[in-house]
């Protein structure tokens, strides 16, 4: 693959493991607003400019996230849902999962324990 060299985003690292890009955030507290709009480009520039099908989100560092954050990842759920791509979100921490339960996302999301049970997840 290696199409992402040369990406560098803010707030999340990136591993490119065959056709699958795991992110994985880096911000235990994702709720800067002046900040969403700049993740929300980061992360859609996976589906939109690198063509990326196939995203594993890994979410074990983050403890909080506002209906702002749960907002840009329903859009990169559609937008890879749009593309025959797939997203599966994996390591909840309880404070996220809370939000995901309030919200009444957890089945709207493809949610997985561990990153390792992504793969397992997502069809060839």
């Amino acid at each position: 693959m290696g199409q992402l060299s040369g990406f560098q985003p803010r707030y999340f690292s990136f591993a490119e493991q065959g056709d699958v890009v795991v992110v994985t955030f880096s911000m235990s507290h994702i709720s800067d607003e002046d900040n969403i709009e700049d993740l929300g480009h980061e992360l859609f520039g996976l589906v939109e400019q690198f063509n990326c099908r196939k995203v594993v989100l890994n979410m074990g560092a983050v403890e909080y996230v506002t209906s702002s954050v749960i907002g840009k990842l329903i859009t990169l759920h559609r937008k890879l849902h749009r593309s025959e791509g797939q997203l599966v979100i994996s390591d909840l921490t309880p404070g996220v999962s809370e939000v995901l339960q309030a919200a009444r996302l957890l089945n709207y999301f493809n949610v997985v324990a561990h990153q390792s049970d992504a793969f397992n997840t997502l069809s060839v």
